[in-house]
């Protein structure tokens, strides 16, 4: 394998560009169809896909390397996040777009 790609289904897309920029502080990186926005992200890909069926029940953990600085960044662009210690990983928060998708921020 050289890649990942994840797709998470939103029932809005513009409202969903609208949040992914906030969050990720920059505008999708292509367009390549219809009802799809892609952000190229370090070794993966994030979409959002127009599939109002499935909108609403999508997973998204995106790792850093300091997550504080990244949610300071985040919050900068005017998003709440709470950083707290994880089991797992060092430090974790989640925040959810419109749909109500989840997306995981984590300090490995």
């Amino acid at each position: 394998m050289t890649a990942v790609l994840a797709a998470v289904p939103v029932g809005d897309l513009d409202a969903a560009q609208h949040s992914y920029e906030r969050l990720l502080g920059t505008s999708p990186s292509a367009s390549p169809m219809p009802g799809l926005a892609q952000w190229d992200l370090g070794d993966g890909v994030l979409q959002i896909v127009l599939d109002a069926d499935r909108a609403g029940g999508g997973l998204v953990t995106l790792m850093f390397d300091d997550l504080a600085a990244a949610a300071e960044a985040v919050r900068g662009r005017g998003i709440e996040l709470e950083v707290a210690a994880g089991e797992v990983v060092s430090a974790v928060t989640r925040v959810l777009d419109p749909d109500g998708n989840a997306i995981t921020l984590v300090e490995a």
